[in-house]
């Protein structure tokens, strides 16, 4: 089980944990340049990156009180949604599943995985990565319109890989790409992992007047530019729609849990931003 930190758990929004599917990710196989890329951040790799163990992260989950962790497929990068299936099977409880879909591969297939592995399935969302699938899309592409659509309808939490130093290019992540969608589907629920970073002032005001938009900065709020401004926003402007992750393994869980709990963020809103935002936004 998990140690309490004081009473305090957390669930972290953004891990990849050692599956087959990240089996040949870059941050398990080159591990001098991702923990360059860490120390850039000022802080360290998760073990398992080093030694491609589940154990060694779930011994690092408990050691930071992160009560279960978020993993999202990146179905454009070659991952299987049936690792998620063997993943709450070996460890139950401990994770929540982001269904990777490829709209543009195929609407027909995501719509069947949208019902295998959320609607009847234990998935608690999807993961969209529209500068990643195989066709690069923008968000308020209307080819994707029919998946927001039975989001919308359904009920399912949608969670857009949009930001970030490692990307094909900028203009994947155009806030008021992002702003269309929103106000065309008020009652799709949105997270933005990097939280839309560098373009941080414009999300921040797009998440403010699109209540179904949430922001998990990860590590853009650890050491970045602009990572003030989303501890800003967590101490009062959107301290209901911030959200605690780590990118783990790029940078640890313990370092990312350790930082979003000293960072600023005041007492009274750490527990929004640590669990209750994921709770709220994930429907758990």
């Amino acid at each position: 089980m998990p140690c309490m930190k004081g009473g305090n758990m957390s669930i972290d929004f953004r891990v990849r944990p050692p599956i087959p599917s990240y089996r040949n990710a870059e941050f398990y196989n080159d591990i001098e340049d991702v923990s360059q890329r860490a120390a850039r951040f000022g802080a360290e790799i998760s073990p398992c990156a080093h030694t491609f163990s589940m154990e060694d992260l779930i011994r690092e989950m408990d050691a930071s009180g992160v009560e279960q962790a978020v993993v999202p497929i990146r179905k454009g990068c070659g991952g299987d949604n049936e690792d998620l299936l063997h993943l709450f099977s070996e460890w139950p409880s401990r994770f929540i599943g982001l269904a990777g879909l490829a709209p543009l591969a195929g609407m027909e297939e995501a719509l069947r995985e949208l019902d295998r592995y959320v609607l009847s399935g234990p998935c608690s969302g999807i993961a969209l990565e529209p500068a990643f699938d195989p066709e690069r899309w923008h968000v308020d592409d209307e080819r994707v319109f029919p998946l927001y659509e039975k989001c919308q309808a359904e009920g399912v939490p949608v969670v857009f890989t949009f930001g970030g130093i490692f990307t094909p290019g900028l203009e994947y992540y155009v806030p008021l790409a992002m702003d269309r969608v929103a106000a065309l589907f008020p009652d799709m629920r949105i997270a933005l992992s990097h939280g839309g970073w560098p373009f941080v002032t414009e999300v921040c005001q797009l998440a403010f007047n699109r209540r179904n938009i949430y922001l998990a900065p990860d590590m853009y709020m650890i050491n970045a530019p602009g990572s003030a401004d989303y501890i800003a926003a967590a101490n009062g402007l959107l301290y209901d729609r911030m959200i605690f992750a780590s990118a783990a393994p790029i940078i640890s869980v313990r370092d990312a849990e350790r930082h979003y709990r000293t960072c600023g963020v005041r007492r009274e809103y750490v527990p929004y931003l640590m669990e209750r935002n994921a709770r709220r936004f994930l429907g758990l």
